[in-house]
């Protein structure tokens, strides 16, 4: 199985990794640079959901002219591409949530989605990215660290390490693959 990430992100590519491994242990998980085509802060389920399935198409189409240009060739079901995608929402009493989205594609265009990591996100946060900031900078600024997205995220300052961006991102991957992976589950139903 080949898998390609939508992004360098160390963390979506190894959240990637550890959702799939254990189903198959030889798996190739690989990151393209593509772009979402979405705000840099995502604002709202529907353009966050949106950027996740830019990307997977996106690393999918790369990954498909890297690959078979040189006469290299998938079987449609050894090679898939990923979108992840956070974003922010507000609930209907103006609370501001945490959300990521994951898309999977495989070669024959077929997808599967997984949304989930909802958390509300703290007021001092919230306020800075309706001022127009973007999450990932604004938690780097206050914590006084670089990089926190490409690190323990937001999920992992504000629960001090006891879950970090990784781990948050890995289940929803994992729903997203065993989707995929069991998308013909109806042709074992016995009528």
């Amino acid at each position: 199985m080949h898998i390609f990430v939508g992004s360098h992100n160390p963390v979506k590519i190894n959240s990637v990794l550890n959702a799939s491994i254990e189903t198959w242990p030889d798996v190739i998980v690989e990151g393209f640079d593509v772009k979402s085509d979405i705000p840099e802060q995502p604002i709202g389920d529907k353009i966050t959901k949106t950027g996740a399935i830019n990307r997977a198409k996106a690393t999918l189409n790369e990954a498909l002219k890297k690959y078979e240009v040189d006469g290299f060739s998938f079987k449609d079901d050894q090679i898939l591409g990923v979108g992840l995608e956070g974003g922010i929402f507000d609930d209907e009493e103006g609370q501001m949530w945490s959300t990521v989205w994951a898309a999977v594609i495989d070669k024959t265009g077929f997808m599967e989605f997984a949304n989930g990591a909802r958390f509300m996100v703290p007021d001092v946060v919230a306020e800075k990215i309706r001022s127009g900031g973007e999450m990932g900078p604004i938690i780097a600024q206050l914590v006084g660290e670089a990089d926190v997205r490409k690190k323990q995220g937001m999920i992992g300052v504000v629960t001090q390490g006891f879950v970090d961006r990784t781990e948050e991102y890995q289940g929803i991957i994992k729903l997203a693959l065993g989707l995929w992976y069991g998308r013909n589950w109806m042709n074992n139903i016995k009528y």
